[in-house]
């Protein structure tokens, strides 16, 4: 399969991570980063991933956990791209 760019979901990248775990992608874009869960955009990094580009307003919309305990106890109210911009990275 050749390629140069490849568009999916987070949850499809999940699904088809077998399919694509061979496959080199240096460049990790991911939309709507605020809204993602942390988990959801690692499912789409590789050993092979140099540059994540993280788009999106985190002060707009967070991820919304099924589960209002897990929410509290892990704070998963909160992405991955609202963090490092809250610790300055």
């Amino acid at each position: 399969m050749k390629a140069d760019i490849v568009a999916m979901t987070t949850t499809g990248c999940a699904k088809n991570n077998e399919l694509l775990k061979d496959i080199h992608f240096p460049i990790v874009i991911v939309e709507e980063a605020a809204e993602v869960f942390e988990g959801h955009i690692l499912t789409a990094f590789s050993e092979k991933t140099e540059h994540v580009v993280l788009i999106g307003d985190y002060l707009q919309l967070r991820p919304s956990p099924a589960s209002y305990q897990l929410e509290k106890e892990y704070n998963l109210s909160m992405s991955m791209f609202e963090r490092l911009v809250k610790n300055d990275f």
